[in-house]
């Protein structure tokens, strides 16, 4: 009995090293693939027609974030419009308003209008399935409706024209460590010509969550939670997408040289999730 036990335990043991180092493929053919698939990156906080949309391609994923797809608008009468919303979009939103008399947004898809509603209004109606065609939009009055999509994919936003126009100057940069959670990357503060200053994020990766800020600290490098909170930081953006490359504009009178680091900040969890140290750029 004691080698039949020790026979079904080395066979177990042989079984779990094959499965779990997929040997032959084993893992996948079972259990499917744990790499998630590739996706397209976005280029824009609005989807635009960019060429490298369709090459750059990513198993990067972001917190989930809304992108603007199409803004439409219109007066009394009849009107077709057709969004481009992505196939693998999470959901997708209508936010619209009208002046008179009724508005009706409706789809060969749905069996009933997505919208139906007496004007004045103003609204914001999310949906998951992706439309099967074209909107039909059937106004009393004039009407605008902005469509959004929600989309899970890095944003690789190219650097603001004005940081390298002439004028424009680095004034610090840091590398992203971790606090409570994970973050990558770097981030550069900018002085541009018409004296604002930008930051931006490169290369950048931060555990997701919903609600994270991206704020200034005085502190040159705080290594928990417990010594951010020792001293005031200065909000500069939410932090709506969590991975990639991207743009923010500090707020004016918010001075950066008065700054020695850059602190992701959780307000739901009072949590510093990743921090970077401020250097003057070589």
């Amino acid at each position: 009995m004691r080698v039949l036990g020790t026979g079904l335990g080395l066979l177990l043991l042989a079984a779990s090293f094959v499965v779990g180092s997929d040997l032959f493929g084993t893992r996948e053919a079972l259990f499917g693939s744990a790499a998630a698939p590739l996706r397209a990156s976005a280029f824009s906080r609005v989807v635009t027609d960019s060429p490298e949309a369709a090459t750059q391609r990513t198993v990067l994923r972001s917190q989930p974030w809304w992108q603007q797809v199409e803004r439409f608008r219109g007066a009394a009468g009849q009107t077709t419009v057709a969004p481009r919303i992505r196939d693998d979009a999470i959901q997708w939103r209508m936010k619209w308003n009208c002046t008179s008399g009724r508005f009706a947004v409706a789809t060969s898809g749905a069996a009933k209008p997505l919208i139906e509603a007496r004007c004045p209004a103003r609204k914001t109606v999310e949906l998951v399935a992706k439309p099967a065609g074209p909107l039909t939009i059937t106004a009393g009055g004039r009407w605008q409706m902005q469509v959004e999509q929600q989309v899970d994919v890095p944003l690789t936003e190219p650097p603001l024209p004005a940081m390298t126009a002439p004028g424009a100057s680095r004034l610090s940069t840091g590398r992203f460590y971790r606090i409570d959670q994970v973050g990558t990357g770097r981030v550069t503060i900018y002085r541009l010509p018409n004296g604002r200053h930008a930051l931006r994020l490169d290369d950048f990766y931060v555990t997701p969550n919903i609600d994270l800020e991206i704020r200034l600290s005085p502190l040159r490098a705080p290594g928990t939670t417990r010594q951010y909170r020792s001293a005031p930081a200065a909000f500069v953006q939410m932090l709506e997408t969590t991975t990639g490359s991207m743009n923010f504009m500090l707020p004016k009178g918010v001075d950066p040289s008065r700054y020695r680091s850059v602190v992701l900040w959780c307000q739901n969890l009072l949590s510093a999730y990743a921090g970077a140290t401020l250097k003057p750029p070589r």
